[in-house]
């Protein structure tokens, strides 16, 4: 073979790499994402975290679901329904007897659930204002409520359109059926479930609470994060007050607060080491402002809270 035969060889054989890789890349990037998801658990698996990357409507068929949010647990039994805003949640999920326990959720963002209240404010002439806030729709990042009859006949016909895979490659469906969703929650009567899911659709709070997720565990200062959301540190701190009503710093440290109870609960971990994959300077630190918090060291909170399995891990403190 000539060296010219071989450089084209060589050039097909580039090209033909070349693409199979685009075809694999434009394949895992149009990766079709479910809106509509059921799950089952049928063993108690404890408490665990949720990262939720796009908001969360959630129904209850059943079992119990517990949400827990520092030394707050909030039950929800089989007709509940909850919202979870995006972020990580610590969530415990266990059957009922024999029964396990099973859940619908719906995920959207921001953009899909804006499209929707617009055309059911303009096309239906329902009301999409906010008037309800209170301290749990400003402060936290979940919202439970019992369910109603025309919610529970509504969450049954997705059960079966899931058993039936109506939904498996139809985003029609899928759009339609979270429309109705959509429209369940905001014709009823003011509440904080209604409040968070009209609230659910301001993009920009969207784009800090995503870039927030990156910055719990990193050492970015505020200066950075700020420009990060092209703000001056003054606006950013503005306008993180306005969305959170506590102070960025303040709010970081409690995520990562949070973080470690989980682990220090679920997990057999060393204290310090808890400390350090959550990103305090040092364990002493880490210890004092955990009392502050929970008004109890870690070692004393694991010894009345943890599992049988982490109570043993005290020797650090």
């Amino acid at each position: 073979m000539s060296p010219a035969e071989i450089k084209k060889k060589a050039a097909r054989q580039t090209i033909r790499q070349a693409r199979q890789q685009t075809a694999q890349e434009t394949t895992k990037t149009y990766v079709r994402q479910p809106v509509i998801v059921r799950t089952s658990e049928s063993q108690m698996m404890g408490i665990r975290s949720f990262v939720a990357t796009r908001y969360v409507l959630g129904y209850v068929v059943s079992g119990y679901k517990f949400i827990y949010t520092g030394d707050l647990r909030s039950e929800l039994t089989s007709g509940d329904i909850f919202f979870l805003a995006k972020g990580t949640h610590y969530l415990e999920e266990v059957p009922d007897g024999k029964k396990p326990f099973e859940q619908i959720m719906f995920f959207y963002t921001s953009e899909q659930i804006g499209r929707i209240i617009a055309e059911l404010g303009v096309n239906y002439n329902i009301d999409t204002c906010v008037h309800h806030t209170c301290e749990e729709c400003m402060l936290r990042e979940w919202v439970v409520a019992p369910g109603w009859e025309s919610l529970r006949t509504f969450f049954s016909a997705v059960g079966k359109d899931l058993r039936d895979g109506v939904y498996a490659s139809d985003s029609t469906a899928e759009a339609l059926a979270l429309t109705q969703l959509v429209y369940q929650i905001i014709s009823r009567p003011e509440g904080c479930l209604r409040t968070r899911v009209l609230s659910s659709t301001d993009p920009e709070k969207e784009l800090m609470e995503r870039q927030l997720r990156d910055y719990i565990f990193s050492d970015i200062t505020l200066e950075q994060f700020a420009a990060r959301t092209n703000r001056s540190l003054s606006s950013f701190k503005k306008k993180f007050k306005e969305y959170y009503n506590e102070p960025p710093h303040r709010w970081v440290v409690r995520q990562r607060l949070m973080h470690a109870r989980l682990q220090v609960i679920s997990t057999d971990r060393d204290i310090t080491h808890i400390a350090t994959e959550c990103h305090f300077p040092n364990s002493s630190y880490f210890i004092r402002i955990f009392r502050k918090e929970f008004s109890l060291t870690p070692a004393q909170y694991r010894s009345k809270y943890g599992s049988a399995s982490s109570k043993h891990k005290n020797k650090t403190e």
